[in-house]
């Protein structure tokens, strides 16, 4: 890709194999260029493989992006999906296997803001997760009014997940995470950005699993009729509940029966 350092784009759209374009109000010139045949060769298809990689987590973690690397990325002057990849591609390793990732280095955001103390994570039910954090509004470039986010990624399905914000000043920060996560491991990263856009380090908070209500105890539901209930737990204690038909109901308030082993009169 060319820059035109002085002046406006000569022209705009394709002529011939060249593009004229202006990106971020820089003016720009590239070209086509014609099919490559490569030879698909193992080290080029490990290649291809961690490059891949890097370019859909970039997709998947794009929100988050657009908040902690928008500054730095005016500076370098590329956008924030390149600079992930810049930033991050010593993270992922090519293997036998294919690509090791070293989530806990990873970096979605970069900047002078001073980020708070993230404690560890609260997995609680319904898909909800709970960080409670030191504001460290003392140090410099730290204001109470600063926003939080968290950032959850789920390697298993390969997306991410960027809570909306909360203040500096509140000290906890809570987000419901898909439905569909649930039983899956996601792995967690805060930052902070202040007013004028700019952004904190990132913060690796830690790796937990995400929590359904299911798995808080049992759960009976609601609109089950009370007979099936009862019938239910019958069989569960040994007792029959055939005893002619339609019309064996057992009716459980005849308890003096049960207790005394006989079987459940029939109404």
């Amino acid at each position: 890709m060319a820059k035109i350092e002085a002046g406006t784009v000569p022209f705009r759209g394709r002529v011939g194999a060249m593009v004229g374009y202006s990106w971020r109000g820089i003016a720009c010139v590239r070209s086509y260029r014609s099919r490559i045949s490569y030879p698909n060769t193992e080290r080029q298809r490990a290649q291809k493989d961690w490059f891949v990689a890097m370019v859909r987590m970039a997709g998947a973690v794009a929100p988050a992006l657009r908040l902690g690397m928008r500054q730095a990325s005016l500076s370098e002057h590329m956008t924030e999906g390149n600079l992930f990849v810049r930033r991050n591609k010593q993270h992922f390793r090519r293997s036998a296997d294919g690509v090791e990732v070293d989530y806990k280095r990873l970096v979605f955001s970069d900047g002078p803001v001073t980020n708070v103390g993230f404690r560890s994570a609260d997995f609680d039910a319904n898909e909800r997760v709970c960080v409670e954090f030191d504001k460290r509004a003392s140090l410099s470039l730290a204001s109470g009014d600063d926003s939080v986010y968290l950032l959850a990624y789920c390697p298993a399905l390969g997306e991410a997940f960027l809570s909306g914000a909360a203040a500096r000043r509140q000290k906890r920060i809570a987000t419901t995470l898909p439905e569909a996560w649930s039983g899956l491991e996601v792995h967690l990263y805060g930052f902070t950005v202040d007013r004028e856009g700019r952004a904190s380090n990132t913060a690796y908070i830690g790796l937990g699993r995400v929590n359904h209500y299911e798995e808080r105890g049992v759960y009976i539901p609601i609109n089950k009729s009370w007979d099936d209930f009862v019938d239910l737990a019958h069989r569960e204690n040994g007792f029959s509940a055939v005893h002619g038909g339609e019309n064996s109901k057992v009716d459980c308030r005849k308890e003096a029966a049960v207790d005394a082993g006989e079987p459940p009169e029939v109404p």
